[in-house]
């Protein structure tokens, strides 16, 4: 009898196999990099990126940056790459909202964190935490011959005021806040305020980007007078700049924030940027900072000169208030529509 010959059959099922090892190859890599962003790989160094408004360099640059990346490699192990981005407060937030990838920015005003979070770069529920305080000051030539002791003194004629523009900076808000303030403080009327507010700015000469910016064009000679924080002309005396430092009986008390951009922080960078913002307000951390000048939340430091009649933001209805009705109506308005229609004038005539 002839043997049936059937015909061969792979009884393995390569297609279930192949289908078997894709599937866990697949649930290794995800749980690989899973794990990557849940603990930190010791052996590639974990980056830390800071934005900060520009009188912030010295003392971040020198101070608190290199503090707290030593701090963090010796307690944890781990290198650390910091690297930081300096501008206009405000300017600074307007490129954290287009995609700039900051992990923590230093704000001169916490008016500039409401625009992180109405872009959703922040979370609601994030609080930015005040770093320090800094007065703003009146910054005359030396020997101060123009005898200004008050923001009144602004007033005299042919003083040339150089001034941060509270389009793109936290300082020029701050010092048109300063401006009114004083007077309204002072006669407790509006109207009054307002006219000297005015008659203040018939004095500016010319605008800067922000206060690092006009403290440049200070140095270089032009103007007599200009508004800043206290840290800054403290900092520019420190590097020989001859200039004398006016603090008015009656100034606002710039309060400088913190505060971490939620969109940016990836899992893995999330203890590091806590650790960072804890180091801010930490003694060694404020300490930093006072020793650059800036007053700190919660080191005492009898060194600074006390101010008689100092107030803040609240003092005048807090930053929506005092913004809408100062800034957007008052100056914006009144000020910087007509300074820009006597540009455009000046700029025609030239151009016949």
């Amino acid at each position: 009898m002839t043997p049936k010959l059937l015909p061969y059959t792979n009884k393995t099922n390569w297609p279930r196999i192949a289908g078997g090892v894709f599937v866990t190859v697949l649930l290794l890599v995800i749980i690989y990099y899973t794990w990557q962003a849940i603990v930190p790989n010791s052996q590639h160094p974990i980056k830390l990126l800071v934005f900060a408004f520009s009188t912030q360099e010295e003392v971040l640059l020198q101070g608190i940056l290199p503090a707290f990346e030593d701090d963090w490699e010796t307690e944890t192990g781990q290198e650390l790459e910091v690297e930081a981005v300096f501008g206009p407060s405000g300017s600074i937030a307007g490129l954290i909202d287009l995609g700039a990838p900051a992990d923590v920015a230093l704000f001169s005003n916490e008016r500039h964190v409401k625009w992180l979070k109405i872009a959703k770069m922040v979370k609601s529920n994030t609080q930015p935490v005040v770093i320090g305080y800094s007065p703003m000051v009146i910054v005359t030539r030396p020997g101060n011959p123009h005898h200004i002791s008050e923001f009144e003194d602004l007033m005299q004629p042919k003083i040339r005021i150089l001034h941060a523009d509270p389009r793109s900076s936290g300082a020029g808000e701050w010092s048109l806040l300063a401006e009114y303030g004083s007077a309204l403080l002072e006669s407790n009327d509006s109207d009054a305020a307002k006219q000297r507010f005015l008659s203040v700015w018939d004095n500016v000469k010319l605008l800067g980007d922000s206060a690092r910016t006009i403290l440049s064009i200070f140095e270089l000679g032009a103007g007599d007078v200009m508004i800043t924080y206290e840290q800054d002309a403290h900092m520019a005396q420190e590097r020989g700049v001859p200039l004398e430092i006016i603090v008015p009986t009656r100034t606002i008390i710039a309060e400088n924030v913190a505060v971490i951009v939620d969109e940016n922080v990836k899992r893995r960078e999330r203890p590091v940027v806590n650790a960072f913002m804890d180091y801010l307000l930490s003694e060694a951390g404020q300490q930093i900072f006072s020793d650059y000048h800036m007053r700190p939340t919660q080191i005492a430091d009898e060194e600074f000169t006390p101010i008689t009649q100092s107030f803040t933001v609240e003092d005048l209805g807090g930053w929506t208030q005092s913004y809408t009705q100062l800034v957007e109506k008052l100056w914006q308005k009144e000020i910087a529509q007509r300074r820009d229609m006597e540009l455009n004038a000046t700029l025609m005539d030239a151009g016949d």
